[in-house]
């Protein structure tokens, strides 16, 4: 039995399903104590084995990432760091990790290269770095902001386990004593108690409430759409039904919808994926990982993506057409690699504490 120091980003729910499916196959292995804030906090505040801290989150406004915020909340951010250091230390020596496991936290991998601890990541977000793929030219300056946020904040950890829906193929060269690993998506058990149904409505999950002009088309269609993440308060506008946040409940209209029309966040559309949902993504401006995200579910025939602020009933009339050949890639491509995931983070685990 290992003692692992595990970071968790808190900045949408996606970081924290992740790691509640490996948790529920790694508790009474191995014993955790949790790093992380935000959504993270929500779920573990009162734990004892759980330390707070804050979260390093991209801002966004009107569909795009505020570049100017985003710097000010990074700083921000890094100012709490003296703090955060000397926490996560009084946790440690009572603690005594034997290895750290991070997905997309902040503090945690530079406390961890500080120490000299033994450091595993595991998120989809290491495939901009690790991978090979097109950067289209109108991406190049998203491309560049993140890759610059990555390598200034996040390039850390050389044991990298890379969970993705798509595998464009990792680069030839990599950096000495980097090991990157690409496997399938992890999915958490809650998705896996409904089954695939085909409802004639549209599900709808934005991550923010900003994107009002999406409302404009989806008025019109013959159909009602369920939509989450653009209310905090249940209420019903002629066709469109406005949900308050309830786990259970989103996966169950998400595993009845038709289709799935979503940002570009990779959690959200592996779990459509894995319901057979025909995805119709609206990438965050500014934010290339949703961009990449999308790209593939059109380049994958799961799909499409538009980059339109005010898209028109047109767009979504066009994308009805196809839905049954999505749903054919879909069924043929899409791979639940939640047991491969946590097999190869038992291996990895079982390397560093055997050192320790």
């Amino acid at each position: 039995m290992a003692k692992i120091l595990y970071g968790i980003m808190g900045n949408t729910w996606g970081h924290w399903a992740r790691t509640a499916a490996i948790l529920s196959r790694l508790r009474g292995r191995h014993e955790f104590f949790f790093v992380g804030g935000g959504r993270v906090a929500e779920r573990m505040r009162g734990e004892e084995n759980f330390l707070e801290v804050p979260v390093l989150r991209t801002v966004h406004r009107r569909q795009a990432v505020s570049v100017f915020g985003t710097i000010g909340h990074a700083l921000n951010c890094i100012c709490s760091f003296p703090n955060v250091l000397e926490k996560v230390c009084a946790v440690a020596e009572k603690f005594r990790p034997d290895v750290v496991v991070v997905d997309r936290e902040f503090f945690l991998p530079w406390i961890a290269k500080l120490k000299k601890w033994p450091l595993i990541s595991i998120d989809h977000s290491h495939v901009l770095k690790a991978c090979e793929y097109e950067v289209p030219w109108g991406q190049k300056v998203s491309w560049g902001l993140a890759m610059v946020n990555d390598y200034l904040l996040y390039d850390v950890s050389r044991h990298n386990l890379i969970v993705s829906f798509f595998h464009p193929g990792l680069k030839r060269t990599q950096r000495k004593g980097e090991l990157n690993l690409l496997l399938p998506p992890v999915l958490r058990d809650e998705v896996r108690a409904f089954s695939p149904r085909r409802g004639d409505y549209v599900f709808v999950y934005q991550s923010s409430a900003t994107f009002s002009r999406l409302l404009e088309p989806l008025k019109k269609l013959d159909r009602e759409v369920v939509i989450y993440g653009m209310s905090h308060c249940e209420k019903q506008e002629g066709n469109l039904i406005f949900r308050g946040f309830s786990e259970r409940r989103l996966l169950e209209d998400l595993s009845g919808a038709s289709y799935a029309v979503v940002n570009g966040g990779h959690n959200v559309i592996c779990e459509a994926l894995y319901y057979e949902k025909p995805i119709l993504c609206f990438p965050i401006r500014g934010l290339f990982e949703q961009f990449l995200n999308a790209w593939y579910v059109r380049a994958l025939g799961y799909g499409d993506y538009s980059l339109d602020l005010s898209p028109s009933l047109d767009l979504f009339r066009r994308f009805e057409i196809s839905l049954d050949k999505y749903r054919e890639k879909i069924q043929r491509g899409f791979e639940d690699g939640t047991e491969r995931v946590c097999q190869a983070l038992e291996a990895a685990i079982a390397l560093y504490a055997e050192k320790s």
